[in-house]
């Protein structure tokens, strides 16, 4: 038995990994060279974690470069339907509003202490959307890392 309490006898695949990244020591890389000299299980086990390390290596995540990649999120279509989205959600938004104040405010069956409370949260929330889109154009002047491409 050695001092890291490995036996000769003893099977070393917890260390395999470690060994094929290069982050054991000379101790530990003997170790594991030695016994999967003799070990045919530990030796096969390495072989395979070789080649999953070379086949992931090779792989790439996605067939079209980064420079396609990018030239296809600033599309045109892209772009038209990012502003149509953003158009259909505001105009929801104003539609809801107009549907808040006309049911909490104007309409006299709601009770004094809801229309209270509901105005309390939409309203603290729009000032809330407000403030935070107020920060954002502000940043967006001064953000000197608004050109930097990732």
């Amino acid at each position: 038995m050695n001092r890291k309490g490995l036996e000769v006898s003893e099977h070393v695949g917890d260390l395999l990994s470690g060994f094929l990244d290069g982050e054991l020591t000379q101790q530990q890389r003997q170790v594991v060279t030695i016994h999967c000299a003799d070990c045919e299980a530990c030796r096969d086990n390495l072989a395979e974690l070789r080649a999953l390390k070379e086949r992931i290596a090779g792989s790439r995540l996605s067939e079209l470069g980064e420079d396609k990649w990018r030239e296809n999120m600033n599309d045109s279509g892209v772009e038209l339907s990012r502003g149509i989205g953003w158009l259909l959600f505001l105009a929801g938004l104003l539609v809801a509003g107009c549907y808040f104040v006309y049911v909490v405010l104007i309409d006299s069956g709601t009770p004094f202490i809801a229309k209270f409370i509901l105005t309390g949260v939409y309203g603290g929330l729009a000032v809330l959307l407000f403030s935070v889109l107020r920060q954002r154009l502000i940043e967006r002047k001064t953000d000197k890392y608004k050109d930097v491409e990732i």
